[in-house]
């Protein structure tokens, strides 16, 4: 996938842009954005303020537009751009100006507008901070490594999704690592029928004390197996199902309660069930003070 980027602008101008079917989006005279490495299929972001003054908080990524080409426009050439553009905010270059200006295929509206602070489970490879509290100005590069898991990220938002498996299994194995766990991924029980998503010991050379496994709730029925294997394999304290598809947990665990009520009476006491949700903030909360709970669990 090619890069991506994050276009700061108004909901005026994205309200403007679909009604009058723009192609074309441009950039403050003699501004410098940084969008050379946009390529043709790039996706970008619009990311709408309602009005200009609008406080952070109501900062909402509002749809993408699939990039076809990127370059310097002069102020003397920018007549032939200027019928596919909407002038709000920013007016047109004027001769001795220039913008630049990028031109795009589509533009598709979310159904879901996904606000900045709801990405704060979103980073790249090489960012200190999530999404949601980035510096982002008129426009942010998102490098082609990245891009991928940032656009599917975003995507998944506004579609009401919930994390990926494998998302929900990083966020567990940094719990663990936060509370001086040995956290593992994949791991196969003693026998190698099964491989635990994500399991916490105490000690590299000890059993797992607790085991998790992530599954939607249609079907739990083959992590449920898994986690009384897990019981009887290594005697774990607690086992854990986090329901992947719903937000509340009291719902989850309505809809899984058949299921486990039909699982042996070895394990029923010892399982807890989460929604995504549930582990998502609790892993949010928590990481802001990821140092400092490593410090108070040390043995």
């Amino acid at each position: 996938m090619p890069a991506a980027g994050i276009i700061l602008t108004t909901l005026q101008w994205f309200e403007e842009c679909l009604r009058r079917e723009c192609k074309v989006f441009y950039f403050s005279p003699n501004s410098r954005p940084n969008v050379r490495g946009l390529q043709s299929g790039s996706t970008c972001f619009v990311l709408a303020k309602p009005h200009f003054k609008a406080p952070r908080g109501e900062w909402a990524f509002v749809g993408e537009l699939t990039v076809k080409d990127v370059r310097l426009v002069r102020g003397e050439e920018f007549g032939d751009y200027a019928s596919k553009a909407v002038e709000v905010g920013a007016p047109f270059p004027r001769p001795g100006e220039a913008s630049w200006v990028i031109e795009f295929e589509e533009v598709v509206r979310y159904d879901r507008p996904v606000k900045l602070a709801e990405c704060n489970d979103i980073r790249t490879s090489t960012s200190r901070k999530p999404m949601s509290e980035w510096v982002i100005l008129g426009f942010t590069y998102i490098r082609p490594e990245d891009a991928p898991s940032v656009v599917e990220a975003i995507r998944r938002k506004a579609r009401g999704e919930g994390p990926s498996h494998d998302e929900l299994v990083e966020k567990l194995l940094e719990l663990g690592s936060w509370l001086n766990f040995v956290a593992r991924r994949e791991e196969p029980t003693p026998d190698g029928s099964y491989r635990m998503d994500v399991t916490w010991r105490d000690a590299k050379a000890r059993a797992p004390l607790k085991a998790f496994e992530i599954e939607r709730s249609e079907s739990v029925d083959a992590a449920l197996t898994k986690l009384v294997h897990a019981r009887h394999a290594w005697n774990c304290d607690q086992l854990w199902l986090i329901v992947s598809d719903e937000e509340r947990t009291d719902r989850a665990r309505v809809l899984v309660g058949p299921r486990v009520r039909g699982t042996p009476a070895s394990i029923r006491n010892r399982l807890r069930v989460l929604s995504w949700k549930e582990l998502h903030d609790l892993h949010s909360a928590l990481k802001p003070h990821e140092e400092l709970l490593k410090d108070l669990t040390k043995r």
